[in-house]
């Protein structure tokens, strides 16, 4: 088992762990991550060194959780960028929020993981906004398909909107 292999199981059971305890705490993200990768065959199905060049830029990502409409502008540059989120509740009280995003490669697709989410345009913590956690991988056609697997209750399908540059 290599050093990546047992990161990605870290990092999938401390989100795991921090789903099921519905807590938060306060984390550095690094500013870029490196992985040891051990000689070998990997069938990726996608780029592990760097996200695919069609992934960058700016994306419009729409989805729903339990009445909730989620409305996010994502920016993605190589292995970084930031997501606003707006997120609607039936009552229609929006709730704002911003995290920074890492991406790393799956052997069939990117885990997008955001973190802690800040109120946009300060540095404060949002306690009412979960971070996000996505999962995209290619739809074979030139596209991309994402789900967002931050909630409880599964995966969720997320529409995706690439703007021009």
């Amino acid at each position: 088992m290599n050093i990546q292999t047992n990161l990605n199981k870290i990092i999938s059971l401390s989100l795991v762990s921090l789903t099921a305890t519905s807590l938060s705490f306060a984390t550095v993200t690094p500013a870029k991550v490196a992985f040891a990768q051990s000689e070998g065959q990997h069938n990726y199905s996608v780029s592990p060194n760097a996200i695919n060049a069609g992934m960058n830029g700016t994306w419009n990502l729409e989805w729903t959780v339990n009445g909730w409409l989620h409305r996010g502008r994502l920016r993605i540059d190589g292995n970084f960028g930031t997501i606003i989120v707006n997120a609607t509740p039936p009552n229609g009280q929006t709730v704002h929020a911003k995290q920074e995003i890492s991406i790393f490669p799956d052997p069939n697709g990117y885990i997008i993981e955001g973190s802690i989410p800040t109120y946009p345009g300060s540095n404060q913590i949002n306690p009412n906004y979960q971070r996000d956690t996505f999962y995209v991988k290619s739809d074979g056609n030139g596209g991309w398909r994402m789900k967002n697997c931050s909630n409880y209750h599964g995966c969720i399908p997320v529409k995706m909107t690439k703007l021009p540059w």
